[in-house]
């Protein structure tokens, strides 16, 4: 895990953008990161969390945040 990059655990679903929000810190600046994704309340689980998570750190490798501050992934 890249200690630079830390995901907050407050997930919540964004209905106007169909999309999972959470907040994060990226060297020591506040992101956002939007997921958009079929998982549904019910099977977001620590495990699924720790899966965007390590999608995220992927995605950080070639890209970063917009200029909004923000991350967003398209998940099948």
């Amino acid at each position: 895990m890249n200690q630079s990059f830390i995901i907050n655990d407050d997930y919540q679903f964004d209905k106007q953008s169909g999309c999972w929000c959470c907040t994060a810190m990226l060297a020591g600046n506040r992101i956002t990161i939007f997921i958009k994704s079929d998982i549904n309340e019910k099977q977001l689980t620590q495990n699924v969390k720790f899966d965007w998570e390590c999608i995220v750190e992927d995605w950080l490798e070639e890209n970063e945040p917009n200029t909004k501050n923000e991350i967003i992934i398209e998940l099948s």
